[in-house]
């Protein structure tokens, strides 16, 4: 799975309820690069612990941008759409009020 450096990240927004909780914990989302340079199709393969932390960490993939139309094939073809890309979104306290 190529991999691409978004550029620009969003800011991380832990949950109110991890953080009451004092939990930390991680996300594996998984999504395609659009040729508009945005994540679409984004889904989590993994979370953990469950139940806390896919939200925030949807909203922080989807936010995510990358250089529109960069990853073109010897074809011209823009492989982006085909790839797929994997993030581990983690959550730590360290850091957090």
């Amino acid at each position: 799975m190529p991999e691409f450096e978004p550029l620009y990240r969003p800011r991380l927004q832990y949950p109110e309820r991890a953080l009451r909780l004092r939990r930390e914990g991680r996300v594996i989302v998984e999504f395609q690069i659009g040729s508009d340079g945005a994540p679409h199709d984004v889904r989590v393969v993994e979370a953990t612990p469950p139940g806390l932390f896919e939200q925030s960490a949807l909203r922080y993939a989807a936010g995510l941008r990358y250089t529109p139309d960069i990853a073109a094939d010897t074809d011209g073809l823009v492989a982006r759409e085909r790839a797929r890309q994997r993030l581990v979104v983690r959550f730590e306290m360290r850091g957090q009020a």
